[in-house]
């Protein structure tokens, strides 16, 4: 093959060594441009695809060239030959998106990357899509390996050359696309030969990349199934519009996979974005658009806070507690400080004093409850004209039945059936006119209600003023006392354990380098990758049986086909006892520890101001709730008494 070309000005072009290989065309360093690389398609192009790069290569400006591969130039094999490739910048120090958002990916490759830098990603991944959207042009083909991400979580677009692209007026399609990146109108289609994209098509695949980002590489369509169909395949899910996370997600037959980051981290407004995206609602052209997105997470930017117990902890401000701690409690880690220091720091933190702090601050008092009983009160009268004689002409036709039945010998049956009766209309009030029965009934429910509402508020007289919500904190902070002072021990039996579990750490560790999403297992295509990252089994460390066989989907002969690609992968293990307990695990579990550690003397201290807060304020609050459980226990006397004069 030729290395010699010219380009479309005349400039002669030769090639270097080739940088890759794909289904259309090979990537060969040019070096006399050092910045750039050549694109050369392995089979002649027709006129249109030879066209549209003439066109892409004169419309290159600032904004594609800074977040997209943009073609620069055209390669030809001779002045004034058929276009045979094309220049494009030289994209260095980038890795595909999923290695950003996958987080056994992020564990290796960029460990300190916290959730504000997946943030900021997410945001330049929307710039990037509205700077071609604004030029009238569409991706098409919205997937993982066409958006790279650097270090500074710049975004740039490749693989430009597949676009659809606007040439004034005339449409050169993209005729490929990944299906589980698909929005749920184009699903099902056997080609995407002759298929117009808009900007609302690539607006659902930018909202996928969003919420990987966001939700630790999970896919939005994957998780619980709900109904008998569902679950079966990403393609159809997305299709049923099956979003996992929505708030009828159980009514559209899927759940949020077991211990999945919440879509409650994000708030409400960026809620109903997403939802908007994945719903029916989006279809017809109303998905987030990319100005959107951005406008939505600069606000969000805005308001991050950092977590007391692990600085890597980043979460909006309208949580209250660390979503990540919340997660680890779980076993699952999302963000870790992989460093191979700890620096001890003295805090001046010493258990006894603030323990001592804590036992001088003395309890409420308990609250003193009124006495129901002694409170003297007068029935409410009944009201003018109703009376309590209840229904004599019942009673004296029973009488008449008896007497009857024994001069005229009528079966006694008759006489047990009209005591019966009689009996069984005294029962229910019968006795009672329905005027009176119906002031019993109010008066009965206004005492209920009356004792409800007492036992109400002395329930909450005795936990807010009284002793019984200080000794239940204090109660806490001595359990955050015991742990603090088992810390030492807790330590050495941690790093004890390394020695136990030295191989398997081995293991783990050297398994956790081979990844499902580029690996060669049978069956198990894009959109199942998809569906494993989405369970949290990203690399061969993570796959169990059972693990994989509960993925819905997953039948007997696909696990078998993903735990043995595992046991090949383990096969190649070795190992090296020289390396059982390094440093760095002694110092992983130090620095553990330590976390816990500033946590517990954090909790203890605050709990100091928050006993003598609790004691100081009781009188205020005593004050006040005595004079309403007194109003309470004498509504509630006076409703029993009313009751109890109907009597």
């Amino acid at each position: 093959m030729t290395k010699r070309f010219v380009t479309a000005s005349g400039a002669v072009v030769q090639l270097g060594r080739e940088l890759g290989k794909g289904g259309e065309g090979s990537v060969f360093e040019v070096p006399s441009l050092p910045n750039q690389v050549a694109k050369l398609y392995h089979d002649s192009l027709d006129r249109p695809k030879q066209d549209k790069l003439r066109f892409m290569v004169t419309r290159g400006d600032q904004a594609l060239l800074q977040y997209s591969a943009w073609p620069q130039d055209t390669l030809h094999p001779s002045s004034g030959g058929p276009v045979a490739g094309f220049l494009m910048p030289k994209v260095t120090g980038r890795d595909p998106i999923h290695m950003l958002y996958g987080p056994a990916y992020r564990r290796q490759n960029r460990p300190k990357a916290a959730w504000d830098f997946l943030l900021y990603a997410a945001r330049n991944t929307a710039v990037a899509f509205e700077a071609l959207h604004a030029r009238g042009h569409v991706l098409g083909d919205v997937n993982q390996g066409n958006v790279f991400v650097g270090a500074d979580s710049k975004v740039v677009l490749i693989d430009c050359d597949s676009f659809q692209i606007n040439a004034n007026g005339t449409l050169h399609l993209c005729e490929v696309g990944v299906a589980h990146f698909t929005p749920p109108e184009l699903q099902g289609l056997s080609s995407f030969r002759g298929v117009k994209r808009s900007a609302n098509h690539d607006n659902f695949g930018l909202a996928l990349l969003i919420f990987h980002l966001l939700f630790g590489g999970r896919h939005p369509f994957s998780g619980v199934p709900q109904k008998s169909e569902a679950g079966e395949a990403l393609e159809s899910d997305i299709k049923a519009f099956r979003y996992a996370y929505a708030r009828d997600s159980k009514a559209r037959g899927m759940l949020p996979p077991p211990k999945s980051i919440p879509i409650a981290l994000v708030p409400d407004s960026m809620q109903a974005m997403f939802e908007q995206a994945f719903t029916e609602r989006g279809t017809s052209g109303l998905r987030p658009t990319a100005q959107q997105w951005v406008a939505a997470i600069d606000a969000l930017r805005t308001r991050m806070k950092k977590c007391s117990s692990a600085s890597i902890h980043v979460y909006p401000d309208h949580l209250t507690h660390c979503p990540w701690c919340a997660l680890e409690q779980q076993g699952i880690v999302y963000f870790v400080d992989l460093g191979t220091t700890i620096t001890a720091t003295a805090s001046g933190f010493v258990l006894t004093k603030v323990w001592a702090l804590i036992e001088a601050i003395a309890p409420p008092p308990p609250v003193s409850m009124p006495n129901v009983a002694s409170i003297t009160v007068t029935a409410t009268p009944l009201p003018v004209g109703l009376k309590g004689n209840g229904h004599p002409g019942l009673l004296k036709a029973l009488i008449v039945i008896v007497a009857l039945c024994l001069t005229a010998a009528i079966p006694a049956a008759w006489i047990i059936w009209g005591g019966a009766a009689y009996f069984a209309w005294s029962a229910v009030g019968g006795s009672d006119s329905p005027e009176l029965a119906g002031e019993k009934l109010k008066r009965k429910n206004r005492m209920i209600t009356a004792e409800r509402a007492y036992q109400a508020l002395a329930d909450r007289a005795r936990k807010e003023a009284g002793p019984e919500g200080f000794n239940h904190r204090k109660k806490q902070l001595s359990d955050l006392r015991n742990e603090y002072v088992g810390l030492a021990a807790k330590e050495k039996v941690e790093l004890d354990k390394l020695h136990q579990t030295a191989e398997q750490r081995q293991r783990d560790k050297f398994l956790d380098r081979y990844f499902i999403e580029v690996a060669s297992i049978p069956g198990v295509g894009p959109a199942k990758k998809a569906a494993l990252r989405s369970f949290g089994i990203e690399t061969a460390a993570d796959v169990q049986w059972n693990k994989v066989r509960s993925v819905k989907g997953f039948g007997e002969v696909l696990t078998r086909a993903v735990v043995d690609w595992r046991k090949a992968c383990e096969r190649k293990f070795v190992f090296n006892p020289a390396q059982a307990v390094t440093e760095a695990d002694r110092n992983a579990v130090r620095a553990k520890l330590m976390v816990q550690r500033k946590g517990l003397e954090a909790s203890l201290l605050a709990g100091v101001t928050e006993l003598q807060r609790m004691s100081t304020e009781v009188n205020g609050r005593t004050a006040a709730l005595r004079n309403q459980l007194q109003a309470a226990a004498q509504e509630f006397a006076q409703a029993r008494a009313d009751l109890a004069g109907l009597s």
